[in-house]
């Protein structure tokens, strides 16, 4: 799967792990506006990885054929909120899930840490 990972979610050890296992991780754009890397994403055809909803949710909702938003929620609890390696798991799962791409959908990580 082809990820862009927000600035705020792109840990070196996230990264690390998404490669490793065969995903392609685009660089990231880091102190711009959100809707400048919204626009990047879907340049260069990733999905988006963020914990930022607030933000990218409205932009996936006006764009129906965008690649794919994937949202992680913090819980701001160390036992309950998602590692890198949590987030590279269920990235994994959603790949298998989603065989044909996640283009058009919206869906939390947090329900595919199984």
């Amino acid at each position: 799967m082809r990820l862009y990972l927000d600035e705020n979610s792109a840990s070196k050890e996230l990264v690390a792990r998404l490669t490793t296992v065969g995903h392609e991780v685009i660089d990231v754009l880091r102190g711009v506006d959100d809707l400048v890397v919204w626009e990047h994403s879907q340049e260069q055809g990733a999905a988006v990885v963020t914990e930022n909803a607030v933000d990218f949710v409205p932009l996936a909702e006006h764009a129906a054929d965008h690649w794919g938003l994937l949202l992680i929620y913090r819980e701001n609890d160390r036992e309950r909120d998602m590692t890198a390696a949590a987030i590279a798991r269920a990235i994994g799962r959603v790949d298998h899930a989603h065989p044909d791409g996640v283009r058009g959908q919206i869906l939390i990580l947090n329900s595919y840490r199984g």
